[in-house]
């Protein structure tokens, strides 16, 4: 056996090997309904994904998006770390409606209401969180997936503590955390330097390897030019450009580089069954 295949199959068996017996969150409950349609193509434009009191209600997301939600541990799902999706997988939209029954409601908002301690631990120790598992459940029961994980060698942006140390406030509120961004500016509450990686890999243009070893928690604000802009017009910024700004303001570095990462590969998915 070649030693890349042996290295994935020690990540594949370490991975299995870790989950607890009750996962992060608590145990998922079984759905009681769940409806499945293609987007309709007048209001495919604006995708989105939330937890209702008693389920979850997704809208225009594609599997790609939905498959990275359940199985990889990053707080904003990325296609680039799934591998082997048809074509149709990769473009159609989909309106995904699911509900547990009135019983099960309050294990379901509490096993949705994972703190950020919590999940930065679970995702740390790649522990399925209880929600996760439920979101797996459903893509097995109507689209038939089957999937398993191996490392791939990825170009990345490797993330670092910069010369003179983080420059981020510790967290005011570590149990609770939001983020906010917009083009050229990003704000930060309670977030671990792990998860602010990942949110940092949206204006990158690129997956973020967080190699910081801090495990701390944070309050951050970052400004930064447009990076959208022309040249002209982000020269007319008081602001400096992305990258400068995260060593300036948080006092964190992103430099290129390769990394073997986890990445999801598909065995087997189908079109969703009939409703």
């Amino acid at each position: 056996m070649k030693l890349p295949c042996l290295l994935s199959l020690l990540f594949a068996v370490a991975l299995s090997a870790q989950q607890p017996a009750t996962p992060p969150g608590g145990a998922p409950v079984p759905w009681d309904t769940i409806a499945i349609h293609v987007t309709d193509p007048a209001h495919a434009d604006n995708g989105f994904e939330r937890n209702t009191a008693n389920g979850l209600s997704q809208h225009a997301m594609t599997m790609d998006l939905f498959i990275a939600g359940a199985y990889t541990f990053t707080i904003f799902p990325t296609k680039d770390l799934i591998e082997g999706l048809p074509d149709w997988a990769k473009d159609t939209k989909y309106d995904v409606e699911a509900r547990v029954s009135p019983e099960d409601a309050a294990a379901y908002k509490k096993l949705t209401s994972l703190s950020i301690p919590d999940t930065a631990k679970a995702f740390a120790t790649r522990q399925y969180t209880g929600e996760m598992l439920m979101d797996q459940a459903l893509l097995e029961e109507r689209f038939h997936l089957k999937v398993h994980t191996e490392l791939r060698e990825r170009n990345v942006f490797l993330l670092t503590v910069a010369k003179g140390g983080l420059k981020m406030k510790t967290a005011a509120d570590p149990a609770h955390g939001s983020a906010n961004f917009s083009r050229d500016h990003i704000t930060g509450k309670g977030i671990p330097v792990s998860f602010i990686g990942n949110i940092l890999s949206i204006p990158a243009g690129g997956l973020v390897v967080d190699q910081s070893g801090d495990v701390g928690q944070y309050d951050f604000e970052l400004h930064y030019a447009p990076q959208d802009m022309d040249t002209t017009a982000a020269g007319a910024s008081n602001d400096p450009d992305f990258f400068t700004a995260i060593q300036e303001q948080l006092g964190l570095k992103l430099t290129r580089g390769k990394a073997q990462v986890p990445v999801v590969v598909i065995d087997h998915i189908e079109k969703p069954s009939e409703n």
